[in-house]
């Protein structure tokens, strides 16, 4: 707003009204193109990064197959092997909701509007406050009910899983940097570890709200 009034202040004498509309007009579609293309850099960058770091829960998955064949590694290495797959399915197929910018408005401050403390989606009609789910990817191959299953369970399962490897390690008695090589038991948990916390750090931003700041300049 602030911008638009210096414009219509400072403007020549023999600008038209005409011309202010076109040049307003101009800034809208400006606007657009920079929050679309945010949001597709931001979306192209987060799905790079993903498959970047599907490498560090998958690449053991394979070293750990030829101590499947030893009767004493083939049960933690198996349990090791679900861990890995688990972790990866998180991170591929269980991204976190988009997070909101940390914009402060008007509606923002005021205790009495709907729109406080929740983000900005898109829908058919136009623009609405709702807190944007977490969007979980289809899994080919498996039914919605199992897919539904895994997104609830999977994650406490493998933490489960890895804690228990942990505990085996430690009751074996090893020095820590054999179980941190691959065969050992300290592996999925720390793969895990990395995996939810680079699953925070890839949550896509939520731009809804500065399209909602753009459409509510407009009507002023």
């Amino acid at each position: 707003m602030a911008a638009t009034r210096l414009r219509r202040t400072f403007h020549y004498p023999s600008e038209s009204d005409d011309e202010d509309a076109v040049e307003a007009g101009m800034d809208e579609q400006d606007q657009e193109t920079l929050i679309t293309s945010l949001s597709n850099r931001d979306t192209t960058s987060t799905r790079y990064y993903t498959y970047f770091l599907l490498l560090l829960p998958l690449s053991p998955t394979l070293l750990y197959v030829p101590h499947l064949f030893a009767f004493s590694t083939a049960i933690p290495s198996l349990a090791a092997i679900i861990s890995l797959l688990a972790s990866a399915y998180t991170l591929y197929f269980l991204p976190l909701p988009p997070v909101r910018p940390n914009i402060i408005t008007l509606s923002s401050m005021d205790p009495t509007s709907p729109s406080k403390g929740k983000s900005i989606q898109r829908d058919a009609h136009g623009f609405k406050s709702s807190t944007p789910p977490s969007e979980r990817r289809p899994v080919p191959y498996i039914s919605e009910e199992v897919a539904d299953m895994l997104a609830k369970y999977v994650v406490p399962i493998n933490g489960a899983l890895c804690i228990l490897l942990a505990l085996v390690e430690l009751w074996q008695g090893r020095e820590w940097r054999e179980g941190m090589t691959i065969g050992g038991g300290y592996v999925p948990g720390f793969i895990m570890a990395i995996v939810m916390w680079a699953r925070r750090e890839l949550r896509v931003v939520d731009l809804g709200e500065l399209e909602r700041l753009r459409y509510r300049t407009k009507g002023s």
